[in-house]
């Protein structure tokens, strides 16, 4: 970033964030910073984003949404250990280069940001004190013992007049017409419009890549584990027959004798009566054989028990991982910015998370009866006329489903859904004597077929029931139901959508 700009959106933001608490500290990547802000006279919330990419630099108030990593990077869990909380007092731009003071104070002592945007070298140093350096965004190997944790703060050597570094166009000439007579409000309003789709294109981009990776590992993995439990299965079924061996083993235990590996007795259960062969040990006494055999047929038959209680779970999970990869073959993530994209990076970063075994688990507080607000309207969702004068609410996203079900339903409401494939959810809204005219229906069956994975075919089949015969499991993710009633099957075209 130039002079000339930096000098601009200096004075800019020194009179938005002046006077601000830094309430939490977030580093998306290990080029970008965000600082959230209150107070200051300023009502709600403002969002700081330290950018030092050499792509897209920044340093602008943000209202999008951008995603954080499950775990705090290095750099962004020194900055919540010592500058969160803090109020600042200043931010300036160096006379000479271009370079940013950040001040704020805590009880403490007094800290600093220092944000240097020279030219490839480009970094965020944290000093408290007088210019001690607590650590560094970057620590390049030419600048390591400038950087040095410990040691006094010194400036980059200046950049020399009429190098290439030096003679950088000015930035926010080809961001706003005329950058020194727009208002502050407008100045943010077309850098944040500018920078939030070069970050999408360099980082934004690379996240999706990525994220979609992580979600198709999860779903092998939840294959191979449906994969074992099916075979665990099929080893604990077999010795589910010890429960009749045993009994049969009763029969005959007054004439068994310790030492036998076999033993012979009759299969009652046989229509010929013929003789069976039951293997024991020969260390255990008759009766300790018997009992045994009952154990195991207990065991296998409570192992069973827990393993269709796994296999239903990982049922679910696959069916979820299968919707948001359906999601994500929706989105162009070089050129979408919409939120909507933004909440499906969210949702699959929080699945795809590794979790520590050595974490604590949250408590949760039996005494809390806090009812949750009700959320603003959900994005993602899209609003149609029916044919005959209806509405129809198609959900494209996890959240929006979820939103679909918990706040637009109503019992009588219609609800369609491809049958057994990752698709989205439409609700159809039921007239006050709870039914709906049989073309609408046939739309919302046919709006919900193509919106699936399968909607190239010609014949799609769609599941339809009402709202009151969903239930959403406890703990089960966002846009997960289950059929709990009487439901019907509708088969359609999807070419024939107009949705």
């Amino acid at each position: 970033m130039d002079k000339q700009s930096l000098e601009v959106m200096s004075g800019v933001l020194l009179r938005q964030v002046q006077g601000s608490f830094i309430t939490k500290i977030h580093q998306m990547t290990p080029w970008h910073l965000l600082l959230r802000l209150r107070g200051g006279g300023h009502v709600g919330e403002q969002r700081l984003l330290i950018a030092i990419a050499p792509q897209a630099p920044g340093l602008h108030l943000t209202q999008r949404r951008y995603l954080n990593p499950p775990r705090p990077l290095r750099f962004c869990a020194y900055l919540r250990r010592h500058l969160q909380g803090a109020r600042i007092l200043d931010l300036k731009k160096d006379a000479h280069d271009r370079i940013i003071f950040i001040r704020a104070t805590t009880r403490e002592t007094e800290k600093q940001l220092i944000i240097e945007f020279t030219g490839k070298n480009q970094n965020v140093v944290f000093t408290q004190g007088e210019n001690m350096i607590i650590g560094a965004l970057m620590r390049p190997v030419s600048h390591h013992e400038r950087l040095a944790p410990g040691f006094a703060y010194r400036p980059p050597e200046p950049i020399i007049a009429g190098s290439p570094n030096n003679t950088a166009p000015v930035l926010l000439h080809e961001i706003i017409p005329n950058p020194s007579t727009a208002s502050a409000q407008e100045l943010l309003s077309a850098y944040d419009d500018w920078f939030f789709p070069r970050y999408q294109q360099h980082y934004g981009a690379l996240e999706f890549r990525k994220l979609e990776k992580a979600l198709q590992q999860h779903l092998r993995r939840l294959q191979k584990r449906q994969q074992h439990l099916t075979a665990e299965a099929a080893e604990k079924e077999k010795h589910l027959d010890n429960r009749r061996l045993g009994d049969l083993l009763k029969a005959s235990l007054p004439r068994l004798q310790k030492g036998l590996s076999t033993a012979y007795v009759v299969d009652y259960w046989s229509e010929k009566l013929e003789e069976t062969a039951i293997a024991l040990n020969p260390a255990l006494t008759p009766q300790e054989n018997l009992e045994k055999l009952y154990k195991t047929a207990k065991k296998a038959r409570r192992g069973l028990e827990l393993i269709e209680d796994r296999r239903r779970l990982t049922r679910g999970d696959e069916d979820y991982t299968m919707n948001l990869l359906f999601q994500f073959s929706k989105f162009r993530p070089e050129s979408d910015t919409s939120e909507e994209l933004q909440e499906l990076l969210e949702l699959a970063a929080a699945l795809t998370a590794k979790k520590s075994r050595s974490e604590p688990l949250a408590e949760k507080n039996k005494n809390s009866r806090v009812k949750p607000a009700r959320p603003s309207p959900q994005p993602g969702i899209t609003r149609l006329d029916g044919v005959a004068g209806g509405v129809i609410y198609l959900g494209r996203t996890a959240l929006a489903n979820d939103y679909l079900y918990r706040h637009l339903g109503r019992a009588e409401d219609f609800w369609f859904h491809v049958r057994e494939r990752p698709g989205a959810h439409v609700l159809l809204k039921a007239s006050p004597d709870g039914s709906a005219p049989e073309a609408e229906q046939l739309q919302a069956a046919t709006l919900a077929a193509a919106n699936s994975q399968i909607r190239g075919e010609r014949r799609v089949e769609v599941t339809m029931t009402k709202i009151k015969y969903l239930r959403k499991p406890k703990g089960a993710h966002p846009g997960q139901l289950l059929l709990s009633g009487p439901h019907t099957t509708v088969t359609v075209n999807p070419e024939t959508s107009k949705g």
